[in-house]
């Protein structure tokens, strides 16, 4: 295997890399929305703590818009990354003339 073809080797395997961690987001995206939800009901029963379920809810909603902000930037660049990639291949594989 020659330079460009090592090259290529490494964009798709770190494409693969960020598929994975956009896999892994996954779960975290759906049990932030699910303990959003849940959270929401527990505090429309009591009043007494409304304002911990308020602080909760907040969490969950913070940790959910991360969540489905790396699986979308996630997905994109692997996406990227596996099947285009000409771009990052011309910079990388682009020799400094002497």
């Amino acid at each position: 295997m020659n330079k460009d073809e090592w090259i290529w080797v490494a964009i798709r395997i770190f494409g693969i890399y960020l598929l994975v961690l956009a896999i892994i987001s996954i779960p975290e995206a759906i049990g932030a929305i699910y303990a959003h939800l849940n959270v929401a009901d527990a505090a429309s029963q009591s009043a007494e703590i409304a304002s911990f379920a308020d602080s909760l809810r907040k969490a969950a909603l913070s940790k959910g818009i991360t969540a489905i902000s790396q699986l979308i930037l996630f997905s994109m660049a692997s996406y990227y990354l596996i099947c285009r990639g000409k771009l990052i291949h011309r910079l990388a594989s682009r020799e400094t003339g002497q």
